[in-house]
């Protein structure tokens, strides 16, 4: 129950980093959906907010909150759509 909340709160957090107005390049076939993630980011800060937010969130869950990290550094789907698509939800 732990982990699908957790994904829920993952899926909801990089659906409101994409949102932005900020358009997302990855014009590089190498970047990672984190890189891309956050170059999506609307206002400055949104990205450290978020982050900060639920890397407590998985804490207080006792999981590691590097966990929301790892996923997203791996994948190279080239478009914030495509991440977020790909990501675990």
């Amino acid at each position: 129950m732990k982990r699908l909340a957790v994904a829920a709160c993952l899926v909801f957090a990089l659906g409101a980093v994409a949102v932005g107005s900020a358009a997302a390049d990855p014009s590089n076939s190498q970047a990672s959906c984190e890189a891309i993630l956050v170059s999506s980011a609307s206002y400055p800060g949104e990205v450290a907010d978020l982050g900060r937010y639920y890397h407590d969130l998985l804490k207080a869950a006792g999981l590691p909150p590097g966990i929301l990290d790892v996923g997203a550094a791996q994948l190279k789907e080239g478009s914030v759509d495509a991440c977020l698509v790909a990501l675990p939800s």
